[in-house]
């Protein structure tokens, strides 16, 4: 049985304002052609296809094309809900998705049949995929723990939980079928891609899962969150495919794949990752001020996405940088001052003891400008909203 994996799509992108759709939909129309010309039996997206909740209609086409492609093939898949997708929204699709031979697996559930797929192939096998899309550390870890509690005990609290769904996946696994796991979350040992999104991985970080909480009966594990390629765990397999394009800065440099899995009932699993070529190049130059001209005048060849970051003492005025560098490289998104040193001199750019508002509103500030009123309230909505459920 051949069995293609992929995750982390995150359709709708938009870095510094650029949206990264049409490559993410050239990047799914290549995992699509990958799946048909290696013959895959069955293909697995370990969540976030889209990049927010609320998609674009162009990264809604993206994916769903990529699920049409599929069908055309003859190749069915099972996808989860990752954390930047919205559970419910996917649910509503599931029965549609159905239809091109694709099962969504959305929410969480205690039954482990509602999370437990099985797919017939070609060969006469059948792939049977325990299914955890992405459970929210707030649902796990009720506000009345975390008071006075240490990390630690966030920790396990979280692993414990956790462990109850996949000792119960583990338990739909079927002698004679291929036996796969697949999850949204962050394995212990991961190593993250040096992404822009730091937020995100500064929240949750301290949510991991042991490789030792796998169930031993899973051949291959399928995960998706991180956005570095790499294996964390051999006894199970337990694989990251990555992103399948450079999605900011701090994945700059980094080769993009999908894995083919072969593996038959009762062995062990054989990964080849297939290397994917689409997604423009992303390339951070830093750049002494007074050579600015001269360093960009060696990059005029260079057809990806650039950030520029000038370095130069602290308190210079630069009227007219940005200016200077679009005018050499107009295909630069970003021109910022060298960030380690205003750090340094500017106690102001530190995060210690910001709220998650004040967070939210540097991030906005420093990606697309001052935060608008309605999403400064949208935010603190929602914000208040968890608070209010996790305490329930």
């Amino acid at each position: 049985m051949r069995v293609l994996h992929t995750a982390d799509f995150h359709a709708g992108r938009l870095l510094r304002g650029y949206d990264r759709t049409p490559e993410i939909h050239d990047a799914l129309t290549e995992i699509a052609g990958l799946a048909k010309t290696e013959r895959a039996d069955a293909v697995l997206v370990s969540g976030d296809l889209f990049d927010t909740g609320n998609p674009s209609a162009d990264a809604e086409r993206a994916v769903f094309e990529f699920f049409l492609r599929l069908r055309d093939a003859g190749i069915p898949g099972i996808v989860i809900a990752g954390n930047h997708d919205s559970a419910a929204r996917l649910a509503s699709v599931a029965g549609l998705l159905g239809w091109v031979g694709i099962q969504a697996v959305a929410q969480p559930s205690a039954n482990p049949h509602d999370m437990v797929r099985s797919v017939p192939t070609r060969g006469g096998e059948t792939l049977t995929v325990g299914a955890l899309p992405f459970l929210s550390e707030r649902r796990l870890v009720k506000a009345a723990d975390l008071l006075g509690g240490d990390t630690g005990a966030w920790r396990q609290k979280y692993r414990e939980g956790m462990g109850f769904f996949l000792r119960r996946l583990g338990e739909g696994f079927v002698p004679g079928h291929v036996n796969m796991l697949m999850a949204h979350a962050t394995m212990d040992g991961a190593v993250p891609s040096g992404s822009e999104r730091t937020m995100q991985f500064d929240l949750t970080n301290s949510y991991t899962l042991s490789g030792l909480q796998l169930p031993p009966g899973a051949q291959y594990v399928a995960l998706g969150h991180v956005h570095k390629p790499q294996q964390v765990s051999d006894a199970p397999p337990a694989y990251y495919p990555g992103s399948v394009i450079q999605l900011d800065f701090g994945e700059a440099g980094e080769k993009k794949q999908v894995n083919l899995v072969e593996v038959e009932p009762g062995r062990p699993a054989r990964v080849h990752p297939l290397p994917l070529a689409s997604g423009r190049e992303l390339r951070t130059l830093r750049v002494d001020l007074e050579h600015v001209e001269a360093r960009l005048a060696r990059e005029t060849g260079f057809t990806g996405l650039l950030k520029v970051i000038v370095k130069a003492p602290a308190g210079t005025a630069m009227p007219g940088l940005k200016d200077r560098v679009l005018k050499l490289m107009p295909n630069t998104l970003a021109v910022e001052l060298d960030a380690q040193q205003d750090d340094l001199v500017v106690p102001e750019l530190r995060r210690e003891g910001l709220s998650l508002m004040e967070l939210y509103e540097r991030y906005h500030r420093e990606r697309r400008g001052e935060l608008p009123d309605d999403l400064r309230a949208a935010f603190k909505e929602a914000d208040d909203t968890a608070r209010t459920e996790d305490v329930a």
